[in-house]
């Protein structure tokens, strides 16, 4: 098993438990009742806010009537590192969930009208995103850090499969000033050549689209098998994982491939735009 954060080991652990917990048919009254739970802890548990200790993990393997060995093993073995102490959070805590279900994803699908993605932001292109014109007293770089390094691993080893559809906006939006962003789309440029990263540029003249308005990220897990979509607001984030919900977005982005520029027309867009910027 490779070193992964426990706040990853969280969200598996909790995935594992949710998908148990419906083959079963066991029931939420019957699991707080024997594990003397409070009432929603079990949903806290189950999407990865909370560990349980490995009592509990014995008695719900028993509630459940897991019969698979290597699949109990497999889950008393993810509990046990989701226990471990994280480390201090460099993200505001609505955020936290998300960043653990970034790591753990095998698969990252980012669509927005006018921002890069974070995982491809330079260092630079970082700090000016981050940096918060209401309050000039907070202390950036834990966050700029914290950001660095989640890039480190979409281009690192192991690496995700990421999947990005920008719209032209993004080209030309001067996050941190002109040289900055000519640095900036240098680097996307560089990403979109590496064989785990798609970058897809979705043209102003494209027009209306299916996404209009909105942005938002998809995230696959392969273990256990779980999509959800992460949307984001200045304070907090949403989370959906139900398929009437995924199922759409993930349809709505496979639109978004379909009218986007080619990957190849898309690295020839930033090209021109880097050219302009020299």
């Amino acid at each position: 098993m490779s070193k992964t954060w426990p706040a990853v080991r969280r969200v598996q652990v909790g995935l594992m438990l949710r998908a148990m917990r419906e083959r079963s048919g066991v029931k939420s009254k019957e699991i707080n009742e024997t594990l003397d739970w409070y009432v929603g802890k079990l949903q806290k548990v189950e999407s990865g806010n909370l560990t349980v200790s490995a009592a509990e993990v014995n008695e719900l393997v028993r509630l459940f009537g897991l019969d698979d060995q290597d699949e109990a093993d497999r889950l008393r073995a993810l509990a046990k590192e989701a226990r471990r102490r994280d480390q201090p959070a460099r993200v505001p805590d609505w955020a936290a969930t998300y960043v653990a279900l970034e790591g753990a994803a095998a698969e990252i699908k980012y669509y927005d009208p006018e921002v890069i993605p974070p995982v491809l932001q330079t260092e630079h292109t970082a700090r000016a995103s981050l940096s918060n014109p209401l309050d000039e007293t907070q202390d950036v770089e834990p966050a700029v850090a914290e950001r660095v390094r989640r890039a480190d691993r979409v281009l690192g080893e192991d690496a995700p499969q990421l999947w990005c559809v920008v719209g032209e906006a993004a080209l030309f939006r001067q996050v941190g000033g002109r040289g900055v962003l000519r640095d900036q789309l240098q680097h996307l440029r560089k990403a979109a050549a590496r064989p785990n990263v798609t970058v897809q540029v979705l043209p102003f003249d494209a027009g209306e689209h299916v996404a209009l308005g909105s942005s938002w990220t998809l995230l696959h897990l392969d273990e256990p098998s779980a999509t959800f979509v992460y949307t984001e607001a200045l304070t907090s984030g949403d989370y959906l994982d139900k398929p009437a919900h995924t199922d759409r977005y993930v349809k709505a982005f496979d639109t978004l491939r379909m009218i986007a520029a080619s990957d190849r027309a898309s690295v020839k867009m930033l090209d021109r735009r880097i050219k302009e910027l020299t």
